[in-house]
């Protein structure tokens, strides 16, 4: 290459690369129909990061034969609950992969939408503080003590879940299945 090319290339590069450099520094200007969009979908994020890691702890530590127990002989209200849950828990491994693919997808993707919307720093401190506060603690604190209750009420979007994940939630599911026993 002749040395003229070479600094024009040079040169063409580092252009190149201090505009992506700044471009990479701007977010989305606060106020604008985009920043909005991007918060509310940063806010779906950690709810449903925190509703998927609820639903793991609440939904995996029923046990099937506690199940049917409150099936048989519960209150009505627990009939109903454990008659809801039952067919999405007797998936137990699909179930378990499918909450923690949704919840890993949630947690993974929140940090690219604050990206747009802060300073990269501010961009991860409020994505591990979201996530440790909405998306772990308060959802298990809460599906701990009501996983009945709310593994009934979200039973349906569980089934929609585990459909949409099918096709790698049933593969890993029966692999780990199958590793166990």
């Amino acid at each position: 290459m002749h040395p003229i090319n070479a600094v024009l290339a040079a040169r063409m590069l580092f252009n190149t690369a201090a505009s992506v450099s700044e471009s990479v520094g701007e977010g989305i200007p606060f106020g604008s129909p985009w920043w909005f969009i991007y918060a509310g979908i940063s806010c779906f994020l950690v709810l449903f990061a925190g509703m998927m890691s609820g639903l793991t702890l609440g939904l995996m530590s029923l046990g099937l034969v506690e199940l049917e127990i409150l099936q048989r002989s519960g209150t009505s209200t627990e009939k109903k609950q454990a008659a809801a849950i039952l067919p999405v828990v007797q998936k137990q491994h699909q179930l378990l992969v499918t909450l923690l693919l949704c919840n890993a997808a949630a947690m993974e993707a929140l940090p690219i939408y604050l990206d747009k919307l802060f300073n990269q720093y501010v961009a991860i401190i409020l994505s591990v503080t979201f996530v440790l506060a909405f998306g772990e603690v308060i959802p298990q604190a809460i599906c701990t003590r009501y996983g009945l209750a709310v593994g009934a009420n979200l039973a349906g979007l569980v089934r929609i879940l585990m459909i949409i994940c099918y096709p790698i939630a049933y593969p890993i599911g029966k692999v780990s299945s199958k590793a166990i026993t």
